[in-house]
């Protein structure tokens, strides 16, 4: 697995290296001593009936895919991909299709610490992924706009300091001072990680809320800090600006934009009138 490591060979983002180093964990002690000419495809199903997420066991068998194709490709493996045709046999849902209501994330925001509201805000507003949310700096403010680089895509964007941005960023600068080089900091200065500071305090506002919510006899789904992406996607949708939500997200067609909105409630629908009986 040193070839994943590197990332200037690969070409790789870092988050997808991580996730592939993860993948490894759950598959090396299945398929680490197992010399690769005899992985046979009744070997493959196996593994997904025994793994409890399907969802994370697809990922996974799709990763061994790859390094398949890869040692094939440099005359380490002489067999067929023993995964070739399999994934249509694993019924999964690997795509989210939740819309975060306003009230779910009011009553997040409401019991967040102002840190997380910050989180939350920059999320919503940019419209970015969790990791290029918190991993905006303030040295990426050039000439009145957020200069982006999408760190899955590579695609780059800037997004004009105005209106809620231009708030938000004036208020964590009155309320904390510049402490650190990023945007987002905890209360040391120190940049958000995906665990620890974030985590914990984001989860302690997404467990008031959930309780709140069942005190008050209201409807609350525990959404993730990446659902506030498709969530921007849809509330410009909702204006018929599919190419302004495609800018944001910083996506090259509006086929992949498509992908991220999500429907609110359905359409109101009417019906049917009875026939008067004769």
């Amino acid at each position: 697995m040193e070839w994943a490591n590197n990332r200037k060979e690969s070409g790789l983002s870092i988050r997808t290296l991580r996730d592939r180093a993860r993948y490894w964990k759950f598959l090396s002690p299945v398929y680490g001593q197992i010399l690769v000419n005899a992985i046979l495809p009744e070997h493959m199903l196996p593994y997904f009936h025994k793994r409890t997420s399907k969802a994370s066991a697809k990922k996974e068998l799709k990763f061994l895919s790859v390094i398949f194709n890869w040692a094939r490709s440099r005359g380490y493996m002489k067999v067929p991909n023993p995964c070739a045709g399999l994934f249509v046999q694993m019924k999964v849902k690997e795509s989210r299709d939740i819309y975060v209501e306003d009230t779910w994330l009011a009553l997040v925001y409401k019991h967040a610490d102002d840190i997380i509201k910050d989180c939350l805000d920059l999320a919503y507003i940019t419209g970015q992924r969790p990791a290029d949310v918190r991993k905006m700096r303030w040295d990426q403010i050039k000439d009145g706009n957020l200069e982006i680089t999408q760190n899955k895509t590579n695609a780059k964007l800037r997004v004009a300091i105005e209106g809620d941005l231009a708030d938000l960023l004036k208020r964590i600068k009155t309320r904390q001072g510049i402490k650190g080089f990023t945007i987002l900091a905890d209360p040391k200065g120190q940049p958000l990680k995906e665990f620890g500071y974030f985590r914990s305090h984001f989860d302690k506002a997404r467990d008031a809320a959930e309780q709140e919510a069942k005190e008050l006899g209201i409807s609350f789904e525990r959404f993730q800090f990446r659902d506030l992406r498709p969530k921007a996607a849809s509330d410009i949708d909702t204006m018929h600006d599919i190419k302004a939500a495609q800018r944001l997200l910083g996506h090259t067609t509006e086929q992949m934009t498509a992908g991220y909105i999500r429907s609110r409630r359905g359409d109101v629908v009417h019906p049917l009138k009875r026939k008067a009986s004769k």
